[in-house]
């Protein structure tokens, strides 16, 4: 059995794109982590912001980290502020171990999470 993870699309404010992890963030899923986060970042017109929900990431791996770490340097060389949204106590811990969080903007839970506006 492989791991698994799960992206989608969540309600956003304009000019806000808001994709949420489920699941697990790893070798064997960063291939379909780095085409969802490219597709967000290369959609017109494009976002100011990409937020990224990892509330329900259950596990992230280097593989994952690194997509995370690309998806954010595109999205700053295009104009496009890039955050982690609600990290799990697995992806903190990963972070700040890595000293990630040095470099990610994170943010905690958003009170719009759940708002009609989508991406």
């Amino acid at each position: 059995m492989g791991t698994e993870l799960r992206v989608t699309r969540r309600p956003a404010p304009p000019g806000v794109c808001r994709l949420a992890l489920v699941g697990q963030a790893d070798m064997e899923t960063s291939d379909a982590l780095a085409e969802a986060l490219g597709g967000a970042l290369g959609q017109e017109p494009a976002p100011e912001l990409l937020s990224v929900d990892c509330a329900a990431l259950d596990f992230c791996g280097s593989a994952g980290l690194n997509e995370l770490l690309r998806a954010r340097q595109s999205a700053l060389a295009a104009g496009i502020a890039f955050r982690l949204a609600s990290p799990s106590p697995q992806v903190v811990r990963l972070l700040e171990v890595t000293e990630a969080d040095t470099v990610f903007d994170v943010e905690g839970p958003d009170p719009c999470r759940f708002e009609d506006t989508a991406c």
